[in-house]
């Protein structure tokens, strides 16, 4: 299968985000049926979701304080402290797989999903020569610190592997910054 994008994603994405990141790529699915009758891949997703985001505490807790979410701040603690953060972030993981690629399926798209262990950016590295537009949509939820850093994987994507990025933010049809 010829890829027309891949999808690196720590967190969930509903249908809306999957919609809103096809706009933004100009692959509308309304606009795809003639395209499709031509080519049965035109919109094949590939999903890539970490088992572990591998963050650091201290980049968990500022980010949460900057956005004003003490629970969210409280939890990146309280969390590591109980030493479930394995346990936690490969639910997690899984969770953001499932319904990243249900929602992906639910617009029109071709998709084959993937869990990866250790750094992202080499599995992404691996989908590109597949790639027929060379891009690669982030889900992330806004983080302050690394983004203000160029650290988080929209940044790191496009300096390191120089593909296109789109780096959304669920929820939202704000395009982060990289």
């Amino acid at each position: 299968m010829s890829t027309s994008f891949i999808v690196l994603s720590e967190v969930p994405v509903s249908t809306s985000d999957a919609m809103t990141a096809l706009r933004y790529l100009g692959l509308d699915p309304a606009e795809q049926e003639e395209a499709d009758a031509a080519s049965p891949d035109a919109l094949a997703v590939r999903v890539l979701v970490p088992r572990d985001a591998h963050r650091s505490l201290v980049a968990e807790v500022i980010d949460a304080l900057g956005l004003i979410d003490l629970r969210g701040a409280w939890e990146a603690v309280a969390v590591r402290a109980r030493h479930e953060r394995a346990e936690h972030a490969a639910r997690h993981a899984q969770d953001a797989l499932e319904a990243t690629t249900a929602s992906f399926r639910k617009v029109g798209c071709t998709v084959e999903g993937t869990l990866c262990d250790g750094d992202p950016l080499e599995a992404v590295q691996g989908l590109l020569d597949d790639c027929s537009s060379q891009a690669v949509v982030v889900f992330s939820d806004p983080q302050l610190f690394e983004e203000t850093f160029a650290q988080d994987w929209a940044h790191r994507v496009e300096d390191h592997l120089h593909a296109t990025v789109l780096h959304l933010y669920p929820g939202s049809t704000m395009i982060g910054g990289s």
